[in-house]
């Protein structure tokens, strides 16, 4: 970083004739806030605008299905419908009155649709997906012609929408990146075989949208430069993606091209968790860049200003794409023009209410920005009225975000912690093997409170209302571990697994509250972080000689490491570092240093 207030591009340039200022991009990305009209929702348009309010030079809207048969789940746009017309004007209109131009991704799933309205999926080859398991139909070329009308006729409708740029997606394994790649596209027609025949769909789209959108539009695409498809990762790598990129670029029909990578086979390489290091592929778009005669936007795990400008300083790219960065922090790139870049409330990656949420179908949000999806709920933080003294006990995430919020309206906020630092459980987790990056919204929160004037006591136990000298009083702290989760398969289990009453719970050993050494056995019923965490640190404890883990789960960190996308990673750690696993099993009781399961 050469100075506070840098500028993120070096220089201004056109994406065809879009003029972007020297600004970051936000590239689409799925929110799923929409709801059954296939419209863009108020609240989607909400959350849109208030990233463009943030200073982005191009909001992204999420990939949109072309065609019906593409429709994945409830909440997709449309764009296949006239009526969508109306809600893509007034998106535009609010991205434009923030000073941001508006781009959108038209996009067809391929082998990753389900088997829904009664029609196959389709893809160029008869090639199952990872992600959904079920037999595609291939492709016809009159099929074929059908889809770049659909392409054609989704384009014209965004462009009466007012967007500024038009995005076609051929990254992952998505029908077009399927056409792209000689891993799954086995046509023996002129849509299959050579590059160029593996291109040809994807240049008769460009070519059709190209002859009839408005001059003042840009038309792009988005590809991913590997697929990392688990039992064939150098299937579909940079060599396939950049003679490809090639072949397209030199149509002239494209204004820039959007770099990504991934998969579905394999999603922690298209939207890497924390351990992945940052920036993810600069390198490899350096390459395509050196190559190709178009600009270059890249993304991937780009969570500071200062890896933004290091790409671009380094020629990597000429545009810097963020999502989870906006996501996590919407002022992120005007806190970085004012010089005030200390104060982004950095991603920490953890894919938790983002990638989390959407993919099961909820409005993605952020773990650690409450506001995130709930713009059009939630009023500006404005200035109360009355200034009132207000104690806050408790210095976890709830009590700290509460005791930015109501500094931030002008009142004299007191926090009181009984620890000797604040973070309570997410501290915990930070302090967990691989989960370091979870410090990042403690490290941020606590600079807040010093900005704000906040006082804060800590090794502080309130024990209730009369130690405290306050107007009001928020009570912020935190829950106790209950038996709970295990009631779910065995209801008459109210006092827990009978004889673990004693035992060292996995919160108090990561706390550093119990010890534990030798030969360690875990018994876990809930399959999330509070347990994997455990494991991870019990790893690393020297003194510990086996780790054997009992699970109620198929699969341990079912569902929520497939959410995030970290399953493979976490489970390799724990195959390399030994650990036993007994999976699927329920532990009847413990007796004697002895757990008898169900099996």
């Amino acid at each position: 970083m050469k100075n506070a207030n840098f500028p993120l591009l070096t220089s201004p340039f056109k994406i065809g004739p879009v003029n972007l200022r020297n600004r970051a991009v936000i590239p689409g990305h799925s929110m799923v806030h929409g709801d059954s009209s296939g419209l863009v929702t108020g609240r989607y348009q909400a959350y849109l605008a208030r990233r463009a309010m943030g200073g982005a030079a191009l909001v992204g809207i999420e990939s949109a299905p072309v065609h019906p048969h593409s429709r994945t789940w409830l909440g997709q746009l449309e764009l296949w419908r006239d009526d969508i017309i109306d809600s893509l004007s007034e998106t535009s209109d609010q991205v434009h009155a923030a000073g941001s131009k508006l781009s959108i991704i038209l996009w067809h799933g391929g082998h990753n649709v389900g088997f829904r309205r009664n029609v196959a999926a389709v893809a160029p080859s008869v090639i199952p997906s990872v992600q959904v398991g079920e037999i595609p139909r291939a492709m016809s070329e009159e099929d074929i012609k059908d889809l770049v009308s659909y392409y054609h006729s989704a384009a014209l409708r965004c462009t009466r929408g007012g967007l500024d740029v038009l995005e076609i997606q051929t990254s992952s394994d998505y029908l077009l990146g399927s056409f792209l790649s000689p891993q799954l596209n086995h046509r023996t027609d002129k849509y299959g075989g050579s590059v160029k025949n593996r291109c040809r769909f994807v240049l008769e789209i460009l070519e059709k949208i190209r002859s009839d959108i408005p001059s003042n539009v840009a038309l792009g695409i988005r590809t991913s430069i590997y697929h990392a498809i688990p039992g064939e990762p150098e299937g579909y790598t940079i060599d396939h993606s950049l003679p490809a990129m090639q072949e397209i670029a030199g149509s002239g029909l494209i204004d820039y091209l959007s770099v990504m990578s991934g998969s579905n086979a394999n999603f922690a390489e298209t939207i890497a968790p924390m351990t992945y290091p940052k920036p993810q592929i600069a390198d490899l778009s350096a390459r395509i860049k050196d190559e190709l005669n178009v600009p270059i936007t890249v993304s991937g795990r780009i969570v500071t200003p200062e890896e933004a400008e290091g790409i671009l300083e380094k020629g990597q790219a000429d545009l810097v794409g963020v999502a989870r960065a906006v996501i996590s922090d919407p002022d992120w790139m005007k806190k970085t023009e004012q010089g005030q870049a200390h104060r982004i409330r950095l991603c920490t990656g953890c894919n938790q209410v983002c990638l989390g949420f959407a993919a099961r179908g909820l409005p993605a949000g952020c773990n650690i920005n409450s506001e995130a999806g709930y713009e059009d709920e939630l009023t500006d933080i404005i200035v109360a009225k009355n200034r009132k003294r207000i104690a806050i006990v408790g210095g976890g995430p709830a009590g700290l975000e509460c005791a930015r919020v109501a500094a931030e309206r002008g009142h004299e906020v007191v926090l009181y912690e009984a620890l000797p630092e604040l973070g309570g459980a997410l501290r915990l987790s930070a302090n967990a093997p691989y989960r370091e990056e979870l410090s990042l919204p403690l490290d941020w929160w606590e600079s807040e409170l010093k900005h704000l004037n906040v006082e804060v006591k800590l090794d502080t136990f309130i024990r209730g209302a009369e130690d405290i000298d306050a107007d009001e009083i928020v009570w912020a702290t935190g829950a106790e571990p209950e038996s709970i989760w295990q009631m779910r398969f065995r209801p008459s289990l109210v006092d827990g697994i009978p004889g673990t009453g004693n035992l060292p719970h996995g919160r108090d050993v990561l706390a550093g509250k119990e010890t534990v050494s030798g030969r360690v056995a875990v018994v876990d019923e809930e399959g999330g972080w509070p347990a994997l965490n455990l494991i991870e640190a019990l790893v690393a404890q020297e003194d510990i000689t086996e780790i054997d883990v009992i699970t109620s789960s198929p699969l341990l960190g079912m569902p929520d490491l497939f959410m995030t996308g970290e399953f493979p990673l976490f489970s390799d750690r724990l195959k390399k570092a030994g650990v036993n696993l007994y999976t699927g099993q329920f532990v009847l009781k413990v007796e004697d240093k002895k757990i008898y399961t169900s099996d």
